[in-house]
Parts: C-alpha cells; sequence; structure tokens
C-alpha cells in the first residue's frame, strides 16, 4: 500500500504496467520507493497538490484535527531538506532509504469484534453472512479467501525486515493481533541479532488481551515501545463490543504496562476507541478508569469514528442522541487537570474529531439494518445490546423512527 491511511484504489502501489505490487515478488525497498505511484505523488505533493490517497488526512486537517501526515512530520520532518535533495525532477529518489515501516500481517486474531469483519479476523469467515445485513454480505468465494488467508506464512516477513534493517528507525506492526503472531516475534528476533535494535523504536496496534512473555523479553533491546491499545469501553461494554474479551484480562495488561513501563522501554501506552454507536453515550466511564487508576498509562484515550459498517456508525442516531454524546464528549475535553498538560493536546484534539463527525447526520434506514445485525448477532453469540447498553436502547425506543 501507498499509506495506512490511504483511501480507494490509489492506496495500492503498482507497476508501469498498472498491475498491482504484493510481498510475493520480492521487490527491493528500491523498487518500492521508486515504483510509478509513489513517484507521482511526490511530483503532486511538491507542487502543494493534494494526492487523490490523502483523501482522509486533508478531511483531517479540514476539521483542524492531527492527521496522520502531520503525526509523521512530527516525527521525521527534520529529515525534509535531504529527502528534497535526493529526489529527482521525475519524483525519483536517489538514495530510497526506509526510516518507518508500518507492517499489516494479516488477519489472525483471537477476537470476533462486532464493527470489524473476516479482512481483520478470519474468526468471523464462518459467521460474517450469517449475520450480517444484505447491503454487507460478501460473496462466498471471498470468505473462503479470508478463512485461510494468511500471507505470512507464505511470504517470508523476514525479507521485508532485512530490506529495511540497515537505515529503518521505526517498526510499527499491526494484524489482525501482532502479538500473536509468531512472525512478529522472528521479525523483533532478526532486529534484535543485527545489534541494531537499540537504534529501533517499536510501535503495535493490539487488543492488549494477552502480554507473551516471548514478547516482552525482546523489548528492552529496542529504543522505545509504543502501544496503540484497542479498548472501546469499560468493562462489561468492551467484553460486548470486542468479543470474547475479558475485561479483568484487560485491566491485568494496562496494570502490569504501568508497573513495568520502564524495564519494558515503554514510551507511550494509550488507549485507542473506535467511537461507534454501541459506546458514543458511555465514554466517560473509560474517562474516568484511566484517569484514575494509572500513572504512566495515558489518562486520555485516541477517539477515532467509525465509518463502516455504517450502520454501527453513530452518526445514524436521532440528532438529540448525538448532541447528549457531544456533550458529554466535551466535557471531558473541558476538565482543567487534562487541559494543563501539553503532552495530551493531540488526544484531546480527537474528542473536537468527535464532536464534528457528530454533527453530521446520517440516513435513517441504518437503524434498521444495526437492529436487524444486532439483535442477530446477540442470537448467536448469547450476549444482549440492552444489557451492554441500556441508556442506547432506552433512547432509541424513544426516539428511533
Amino acid at each position: 500500500m501507498v499509506c495506512c491511511s490511504g483511501t480507494g484504489a490509489a492506496n495500492t502501489l503498482r507497476d508501469a504496467q498498472g498491475n498491482p505490487l504484493h510481498a510475493g515478488q520480492f521487490l527491493t525497498d528500491e523498487q518500492l520507493l521508486n515504483s510509478p505511484n509513489l513517484k507521482e505523488i511526490r511530483l503532486a505533493m511538491l507542487r502543494g497538490e493534494w494526492p487523490a490517497v490523502c483523501e482522509r488526512c486533508r478531511l483531517s486537517e479540514e476539521a483542524v484535527a492531527v492527521s496522520i501526515r502531520r503525526h509523521m512530520n512530527e516525527r521525521f520532518g527534520k529529515r525534509m531538506g535531504e529527502a528534497l535533495s535526493w529526489t529527482r525532477e521525475d519524483g525519483t529518489l536517489d538514495r530510497p532509504e526506509v526510516r518507518y515501516a508500518d507492517i499489516r500481517l494479516g488477519n489472525v486474531c483471537n477476537l470476533t469484534c462486532r464493527m470489524c469483519g473476516p479482512w481483520a479476523s478470519r474468526l468471523w469467515a464462518d459467521l460474517h453472512n450469517e449475520v450480517r445485513p444484505a447491503c454487507d454480505r460478501l460473496p462466498i468465494a471471498h470468505l473462503a479467501e479470508f478463512k485461510y488467508q494468511n500471507w505470512v506464512k507464505r511470504q517470508p516477513v523476514q525479507w521485508l525486515i532485512e530490506q529495511c534493517l540497515p537505515t529503518v528507525e521505526s517498526l510499527h506492526f499491526a494484524g489482525g493481533e501482532p502479538l500473536i503472531i509468531p512472525e512478529m516475534v522472528e521479525a523483533l528476533e532478526t532486529c534484535v541479532q543485527s545489534g541494531r535494535a537499540d537504534r529501533i523504536d517499536l510501535s503495535f496496534n493490539t487488543n492488549i488481551t494477552v502480554l507473551p512473555e516471548k514478547v516482552t523479553r525482546l523489548w528492552p533491546h529496542f529504543r522505545t515501545i509504543s502501544l496503540l491499545c484497542s479498548v472501546d469501553g469499560f468493562g462489561k461494554l468492551n467484553e460486548y463490543i470486542r468479543r470474547p474479551s475479558k475485561w479483568k484480562d484487560i485491566d491485568r495488561n494496562l496494570h502490569l504496562l504501568d508497573e513495568r513501563f520502564e524495564e519494558w522501554h515503554l514510551c507511550s501506552v494509550i488507549c485507542s476507541v473506535t467511537v461507534q454507536i454501541y459506546n458514543v453515550l458511555q465514554l466517560g466511564e473509560l474517562y474516568g478508569y484511566l484517569s484514575t487508576s494509572f500513572r504512566r498509562v495515558s489518562p486520555i484515550p485516541q477517539l477515532t469514528p467509525l465509518y463502516y459498517p455504517s450502520y454501527l456508525s453513530a452518526q445514524i442516531l436521532p440528532e438529540k442522541v448525538r448532541n447528549l454524546a457531544k456533550e458529554r464528549l466535551l466535557a471531558e475535553r473541558s476538565k482543567e487537570d487534562a487541559r494543563q498538560k501539553p503532552m495530551f493536546r493531540h488526544l484531546l484534539s480527537s474528542i473536537d474529531t468527535i464532536a464534528a463527525f457528530l454533527t453530521e447526520p446520517s440516513p435513517p434506514q441504518h437503524i434498521m439494518d444495526f437492529l436487524y445485525f444486532t439483535e442477530k448477532s446477540d442470537r448467536l453469540f448469547g450476549d444482549s445490546w440492552r444489557g451492554a447498553c441500556p441508556e442506547l436502547a432506552q433512547l432509541l425506543g424513544r426516539q428511533a423512527p
């Protein structure tokens, strides 16, 4: 891919004939970084234009939110001068050196989160069409591919790591669930064996249901470790959304990270919340838990709006309910103790992003798809959305069309 936040067909790296590039071709970093897409994107950026693939960042910055583009510029902007000096008139890089690599390890995961699907967890493959509304079902052939798709078994991650290892400064891993994928551990071991681990920052997207010792024993070899922990609510609400996780495991692991912060070379542990219809009214419980329970784990979560599936988006709620959710989030935003800490400014700005997101309504027919999916999946899993989200159930009963 061009970028982990890229959108649309333009996010696929292609050769001069328009064919997609993939790991099985064992391309060098020079071949990838000088692919036609990236040369065109460099030239567009130098002209001050927004490439089509960058639409998500453009919209984020338009809403005065912190985009991935700005975040990366803060981290690597010091190299802008040398990058410009290495760029030819046709967009080719004379010295194509990888400083940051984002490696998505496939769909091996231990959870079936409600807003997720088989592309991110193969455990959904046999269940997806059974509970999804007609608008969101997938062809059987696609589901079968997701069930057995595991590219890291067929195409070694080792090749990718060895390619970028001489110059890489930061490695990010996501899944699926990266902490349970053996090839990720092998990649870390390769870094340690190279003697460069102490010059590499690691980061992970993880559901934090497990903290394997074979992973944590390697962390102290690296310069820093950052964790974005996918937690979508407090207690039973998180168990409902991110099933079949258990809150006691997440609570234990977050406290373990807090206790071993220095020992494991941690520099950042942040809970990352996918804001959706199930949790938008109850986020205050998570803010309260984080702000009173830890010394080093961030007291403020990072909020990201859910766009897909659209029938689980908070935008489908009636206007009065969206306004109520917005008021509660802005109340968290205004707390003085949080506002006084500059390091949390970007996390607080994510509240502004959600507040702006909630002002935009979605077609009311999505409520019927929400009810279909939620009731059907509850029967399949033996859960109850009315028990996990009682206020939502009450408000929808009063106001939904």
